[in-house]
């Protein structure tokens, strides 16, 4: 590449009657991109050259000529004045070199060149990030066809700089794979090389880098590394590299600082919005617990990192009650009062809230999106490792006298997928950087207004409609907690995934309604094992009243505790002998599978007919536990009572009884009266 250099003499505002011949053959040819490759050294030294290399491509054939644009002797002020040069909205170069002069691109439209040039001549005379922008013409004297621009940060060995703190904040944060606890909706937790790329950056980091991490994730791991189950509920057998990789995680972060984030990484603001403020509680401590026993190590979940980097008050104050001690924003979501404090505050502060002050810890938006950078695009590397360099400079060159610059980096995009190389090498201290860990920022002194909460950020919550079917199926679900005795809380960790900040978006929230039905299913399934055992015929009962046995079956593997609500839908043919015409009984533990039965007392009303009782269960707390059950009761006005239930066994059994009877009576001995029980012993069922 160095070859331009000897082919082609860099020339000073060069006359426009020396343009190449080659220009004018190729008029109708054209430039269309400059891409740099290389600047060297990164800071450079008075006494070196600096070495920019990169790469013109357009047109085969064109002819192009290269300048370069500098500040000479005259330093950047601001992190403002650094923003508006690399987007263009303002022009602090002073000075231009027309370095290649119609040198023509080649038959792929290519034109890589290397410049060699002193920093003497750009007169870099003091300390401080300059601005550098290379253009491509097609004439000496013609307007650019395509620039890039960059900076130059020039801190010459010895300069006196107090070095900045930089705190890092990485996500390890993954969508959702499971339905249900142990099934699996999809097993791609590795497939798309993402999560092995945390990792690998996870284990070259400085161990400062503070991690924030999802437990959910680390359950898919552990889960899918055992044996477990598809989408149809198969059976599958365990896939070794997860559990690799699960251990890979324990092993790269064991002496980093580490903080769990609710689990599932819900979207907080969404769950307050919607009524489901007891989610959050729950979610952050099921992330501490899950997060302390797959790490094997305590685990705090005492900051969270809000979906977006943002919170509201009514979010912010939900997440304090759970024991929320700090949360990581954006910049932008706590500004100063004064704008012209954005520069030098100190990037955290004090907030009230209904539980006391939460520290609010501000993420660099510039430094976050540099760290999100896409290498894959042609220059991205260089250029945000360009910019990373001369942020950092400039927060240490502008620091205010005896205090110490500060700030936070961390990733615009949570659900990231790092060039682990690019983003080690980015990290690592620089002369004038220093790093610490997040815990290490505390509150400034800068006033600041109040939080920040735009429409957008109200609008990129999950959608009402959608937290709507969540709330109702978390309804569900806790009512399922309420009988069993052992007060497990399945699926409540189900629900908490479903309220994750990864199915944002119409497509996620699209995505997410499958693992919505297969969750339901499962609940519904797991309360359909308590019920009440429904007769093949209809029940008979002659004469004007007497007692209808209702019996509940207890499925489960456990103990539960269940109260049974009977109302006839007929009353005005059979009435439920209670006030009111409503049977409801105190709730009674069933064995694990037994069967408990409840009689009913009722009244046939005038000549009778077939009537219905609706036996609703309820839990102990009085919740309606599954669906209505209706038992159709068939009322004569016989005299005398009986109970008919037909069905081949019991129709047999009702046979020996009468043979009984009849025996008895042949021998003359009287038949004693059955008493009538509320409650019979629980029966197998």
């Amino acid at each position: 590449m160095r070859r331009l250099v000897s082919l082609l003499t860099a020339a000073w505002l060069v006359a426009p009657g020396l343009a190449h011949p080659a220009s004018a053959r190729a008029s109708a040819a054209a430039a269309d991109g400059v891409v740099l490759t290389e600047i060297t050294p990164e800071s450079p030294d008075p006494r070196a050259p600096i070495t920019i290399s990169g790469v013109v491509s357009g047109t085969p054939q064109a002819a192009v000529f290269v300048r370069i644009r500098y500040g000479s002797g005259t330093p950047l002020r601001s992190r403002a004045d650094m923003d508006a040069h690399a987007t263009g909205q303002a022009d602090f170069t002073n000075s231009y070199k027309t370095s290649i002069q119609g040198a023509v691109l080649d038959g792929t439209g290519k034109l890589p060149f290397t410049l060699d040039l002193a920093p003497g001549q750009l007169r870099l005379t003091q300390p401080g990030v300059y601005a550098l922008t290379i253009e491509v013409a097609h004439g000496l004297n013609e307007p650019p066809v395509a620039a890039v621009r960059t900076f130059l940060t020039y801190i010459p060995a010895g300069t006196q700089l107090s070095k900045t703190r930089v705190a890092v904040a990485l996500p390890l944060i993954g969508r959702q794979h499971q339905a249900d606890d142990g099934v699996f909706m999809d097993e791609d937790l590795l497939g798309d090389g993402r999560l092995a790329n945390v990792l690998k950056l996870a284990e070259t980091v400085d161990s400062n880098v503070t991690w924030f991490v999802d437990p959910a994730l680390l359950d898919d791991a552990q889960r899918l590394s055992q044996a477990h189950k598809d989408r149809d509920r198969a059976n599958r057998t365990a896939d070794p590299n997860t559990g690799t990789w699960l251990n890979g995680v324990r092993t790269a972060l064991a002496d980093n600082p580490v903080i769990a984030t609710p689990y599932g990484d819900p979207d907080v603001a969404a769950l307050v919005h919607n009524g489901l403020d007891n989610a959050t509680g729950q979610a952050v401590a099921q992330g501490s617990a899950v997060a302390s026993q797959l790490l094997k190590r305590q685990i705090p979940a005492t900051t969270v990192w809000p979906a977006g980097g943002l919170i509201d008050r009514d979010g912010l104050d939900e997440l304090a009650v759970n024991g929320t001690r700090s949360v990581l924003l954006t910049g932008s979501a706590l500004p100063p009062v004064n704008p012209l404090d954005a520069a030098t505050a100190v990037p955290a502060a004090a907030l009230d809230t209904v539980k006391g002050q939460v520290t609010a810890q501000l993420a660099d938006p510039v430094l976050g999106q540099l760290l999100s950078t896409d290498t894959k695009a042609p220059g991205a590397a260089l250029a945000a490792r360009q910019r990373f360099l001369a942020e950092t400079a400039m927060l240490s060159l502008s620091a205010p006298t005896n205090r110490v610059a500060s700030v936070i980096v961390a990733p615009t995009a949570r659900m990231w997928n790092p060039d682990p190389a690019f983003v080690a090498d980015l990290l690592k201290p620089l002369p004038w950087t220093r790093p610490i860990t997040l815990d290490s920022v505390k509150p400034g002194r800068t006033p600041r207004g109040d939080l920040v909460y735009p429409p957008q950020a109200r609008q990129a919550e999950l959608s009402k409609a959608y937290m709507t079917t969540v709330r109702k199926l978390a309804k569900k679900v806790e009512t399922a907690t309420k009988v069993p005795t052992s007060g497990a809380r399945i699926f409540e960790t189900a629900v908490l995934r479903l309220a994750s900040a990864s199915w944002r978006g119409q497509r996620g929230e699209k995505d997410a309604a499958a693992f919505i039905t297969k969750v339901e299913q499962a609940v519904d399934a797991r309360i359909a094992l308590v019920s009440v055992a429904r007769p093949d015929d209809p029940r008979s009962i002659a004469g004007e009243n007497g007692r209808i046995p209702v019996t509940v079956t207890n499925g489960m593997r456990e103990d539960v505790k269940i109260a049974i609500r009977v109302k006839s839908a007929q009353p005005a043919l059979l009435a439920v002998e209670r006030p009111g015409g409503v049977y409801e009984t105190e709730a009674v533990t069933i064995p694990q599978g037994k069967t408990q039965s409840f009689d009913v007392p009722v009244t046939v009303r005038g000549d009778g007919g077939q009537a219905t009782l609706n036996v609703q269960l309820l839990t102990p707390d009085d919740r309606v536990y599954g669906k209505a059950a209706k038992l159709t009761v068939s009322a004569t006005g016989y005299g005398g009572i009986a109970l008919v239930i037909v069905g081949a066994a019991v129709a047999i059994m009702l046979a020996a009884v009468v043979m009984r009877i009849l025996r008895r009576r042949s021998k003359k001995r009287p038949l004693l009266p059955t008493p009538v029980r509320e409650h019979s012993e629980p029966q197998e069922a």
